[in-house]
């Protein structure tokens, strides 16, 4: 059985989906206990997933939302609230689940997850398992945030993570003290609380379990030491992420998985947005950036590897 973990609100409910019917997808023969932390979450979507995942065992935790309401958020994002449901885990899920694989709702599962979840995490006292970020955040976060530098940052939005090593760190009180000692330069909310709270016990993956938006761009900016790790994920991602803020379900998005993630929208019958956004306005936006001969900063499909098998 392997424990996965995703937080959501109401809104995001369609995506976690096609998530979940990627997952199953890609890891045929698998058994997965799904916990589902939320703020919004009526009886009737409940009973919405239970019955569009048939094979998956659910189990629902709702946090108040006088919890999440007063938590910092700025005017630029892009994210709710609900992101920062991640630090409740280690509290809210049953002592008998020592580790989750957590998946964020915009991911698409191209491989089996059963690697990651081999992931030995209590060997080296780890409490996670994630890919790092790019500069310049694995060395002026930790300056920001008051940790060594030694320990990079890392993108929470795909993280196999030890609850039980938490627990004994009692890590939900500590991230509430670290919010208000920290409210102001917390952009990346709870990933900042993570990455603060678990440096010195993170282990660096692969890019392939975390193909990140900006890992697709034609020249991320990605630590010369990870290029060849970064090239094999593209060849065999595992799980692609739609990290920026422009979604595939959204018009202005130039990843070039885009079109394999609608195409799988489709397939499993999840409907994510209008004709109108996700084509006229898409190719509408096209037509213009070829008239300002305006250059997308992402890799064409065709030379995605991945793409092209």
């Amino acid at each position: 059985m392997i424990n996965i973990a995703i937080n959501i609100d109401a809104n995001f409910v369609p995506y976690a989906h096609i998530m979940l019917y990627s997952l199953e997808e890609s890891n045929k023969g698998e058994t997965f206990a799904i916990h589902i932390i939320n703020v919004d979450l009526n009886d009737s979507l409940k009973n919405e997933f239970t019955s569009m995942h048939p094979k998956m065992a659910f189990h629902f935790y709702s946090v108040d939302n006088y919890l999440v309401q007063s938590l910092p958020m700025w005017r630029r994002d892009y994210v709710s609230r609900a992101t920062y449901l991640r630090i409740f885990m280690p509290d809210l899920l049953p002592s008998s689940v020592d580790k989750v694989l957590f998946l964020d709702c915009d991911t698409l599962i191209l491989d089996s997850v059963r690697e990651l979840w081999n992931t030995d995490l209590d060997a080296d006292n780890l409490m996670i398992a994630a890919v790092e970020e790019r500069p310049p955040y694995d060395t002026k976060k930790p300056e920001i945030l008051h940790y060594n530098a030694d320990s990079s940052y890392y993108n929470a939005g795909v993280a196999l993570i030890n609850l039980k090593a938490m627990r004994e760190t009692d890590f939900s009180k500590k991230a509430s003290a670290f919010i208000e000692s920290n409210r102001d330069v917390l952009q990346h909310h709870d990933q900042d609380i993570m990455n603060a709270l678990t440096a010195g016990h993170t282990k660096f993956i692969s890019c392939r379990w975390n193909l990140l938006d900006f890992f697709t761009f034609k020249k991320p900016e990605i630590q010369s030491r990870r290029k060849d790790d970064l090239q094999y994920a593209l060849e065999n991602p595992a799980i692609v992420h739609f990290s920026n803020k422009r979604k595939p379900w959204r018009h202005n998005c130039g990843n070039p998985f885009r079109d394999l993630y609608l195409s799988k929208a489709a397939q499993y019958g999840v409907s994510v947005g209008s004709s109108w956004e996700l084509k006229t306005k898409y190719y509408f936006r096209k037509v213009l950036y070829a008239i300002l001969l305006k250059k997308s900063k992402y890799l064409k499909p065709e030379n995605v590897t991945y793409l092209t098998k």
